[in-house]
């Protein structure tokens, strides 16, 4: 049912609003869209909930009812992001429209006017559609303006449309590279950057400083989240810093470009964190909170919890466990009522685990409220399977013998054909269900030899920090050692 997936995507204050929308807008006041509204919003089981309004079954009220529920939240939905879209945008296009209104009106003076203005203003921000409209009217209207040049006005419009061709290109591509990601397999085992170039080259797209800085980000967005799918910010890590220099070369940001570059940074720390560079990491958290606080902080907000959790994870893997675990815990409860970020809350059961502080990283994995199919739409199911696997490890280690068992025999059902097709994981899960179904084996000197051959110390050098996590817990079940000394060592 889809007007679920609408409610449960409303913030506390969006959620506020449209119950204020709904009200406005009964006309009876025995209406009850509001009264299915808040059963839907608490998770009511729609079995019976025909019964919970009507007091009887009534299917067919039920369902005329719920389909002008979701009716008036797709309006409230539209009608609010129309009236928070960014401004300046806006502010654009209702100036062209204005301006052709004028012209109609034959007002040509004004009209040129209001023209110049939205067409100043599309550069600056770089919006070539509302530029083609622009330089549209403008040819349209060109003989009411005999002082115009219309070679300087050709080339204009020239220049944007060689622009437009390329966003649109870049559009184009990076559609095919998240579906290369999604569904061809095969494409990927090439590699993440021959991939992405080879898709590039497919649309005669090449790499520059003509990139604008929301077309950098696209771009490193779409690596990073190939090089989270592959586990590999190693093989990653060169495209990534190609395109970074590339970004420096634009030397000047503008206020506009800086959501963007902020990005940019925090993908920067990220892949350094990744393949274990800290000081790099730092580098560029140091760099990106520089950002956020210019212009009044207007972006600290937005990406505090970003810089929070790469500044965390540093601060934990390098032998800070302390901080890094007491700078989550200061901002969740901080917070109040406001759910905090899934990540921050996986990075803490994560911290909280590997100081064997078991029952702590199981109330903090309670935060997390819910479904793993909510939380693999968002954050992807290898997000998913992670926090699956820390679960495993902190049920084991509490003795929650029947939350084992069940957990494992959903885990190896749910994720079949990956286990199947990821080494690593395999290895794992074999490993953890010998030791789960007999935990004297760890003793046994073949079943150490047995891990030892498929954890080796060269392959564990280029492992995904995260996973290399994981593989530490059963180090240390084999030496008898602590989790978090096991981890860093491995580092």
């Amino acid at each position: 049912m889809s007007i679920l997936s609408l409610i449960t995507h409303l913030t506390p204050e969006e959620n506020t609003a449209f119950k204020a929308y709904l009200r406005s807008k009964n006309k009876r006041s025995d209406t009850k869209n509001l009264e299915l509204y808040t059963l839907l919003r608490k998770n009511t089981p729609l079995k019976n909930i025909d019964i919970a309004l009507y007091g009887k079954p009534n299917r067919n009220a039920y369902h005329a009812l719920s389909k002008r529920l979701q009716d008036a939240l797709i309006d409230f939905i539209a009608t609010r992001n129309f009236q928070t879209e960014t401004s300046d945008d806006m502010h654009v296009f209702k100036w062209i429209l204005t301006s052709r209104i004028l012209y109609e009106q034959n007002q040509p003076k004004v009209a040129q006017k209001v023209l110049k203005k939205a067409t100043q203003k599309a550069l600056e921000l770089n919006l070539y559609t509302a530029l083609t409209e622009s330089y549209h009217t403008q040819w349209q209207y060109s003989h009411l303006h005999p002082d115009v040049d219309l070679d300087i006005l050709t080339k204009a419009t020239e220049e944007n449309q060689r622009r437009f061709i390329q966003q649109e290109q870049l559009n184009m591509a990076y559609a095919h590279i998240k579906r290369a990601l999604v569904f061809n397999e095969a494409l990927l085992k090439k590699g993440i950057q021959p991939t992405v170039e080879e898709i590039l080259n497919s649309f005669n797209i090449t790499i520059n400083e003509t990139f604008s800085f929301k077309s950098f980000f696209q771009l490193l967005e779409i690596i990073n989240k190939a090089a989270h799918l592959d586990h590999n910010f190693i093989q990653a890590l060169p495209f990534i810093k190609h395109t970074y220099r590339l970004i420096k070369n634009k030397k000047i940001i503008l206020e506009k470009e800086r959501f963007y570059h902020i990005q940019v940074l925090y993908f920067m720390a990220n892949a350094h964190f990744r393949v274990r560079n800290f000081d790099q990491a730092s580098h560029y958290l140091s760099l990106m909170k520089e950002e956020m606080s210019l212009n009044n902080e207007k972006w600290e907000s937005r990406f505090r919890e970003s810089y929070l959790l790469i500044n965390s994870f540093i601060a934990n893997y390098s032998g800070y466990a302390q901080n890094a675990i007491s700078e989550i815990e200061s901002h969740i409860s901080s917070l109040k009522k406001q759910q905090p970020d899934p990540d921050l809350v996986m990075a803490l059961v994560v911290f909280y685990t590997q100081q064997e502080l078991y029952k702590k990283a199981l109330t903090t994995l309670n935060l997390l409220k819910h479904t793993d199919a909510w939380y693999e739409e968002r954050l992807g199911k290898d997000w998913v399977i992670k926090k699956d696997l820390t679960a495993l490890i902190i049920y084991y280690e509490l003795e929650y013998i029947d939350l084992v068992n069940s957990q494992l025999r959903r885990f190896k059902r749910s994720y079949k054909s990956i286990i199947n097709t990821e080494v690593r994981l395999k290895r794992f899960i074999g490993i953890f269900t010998k030791i789960f179904n007999n935990p004297s084996v760890v003793g046994e000197d073949r079943f150490r030899e047995s891990v030892k051959t498929q954890f080796t110390t060269n392959s564990l050098a280029q492992e995904d920090i995260f996973m290399l996590s994981i593989f530490a817990w059963i180090k240390a079940k084999l030496n008898g050692s602590k989790i978090y000394e096991t981890t860093l060592a491995l580092l």
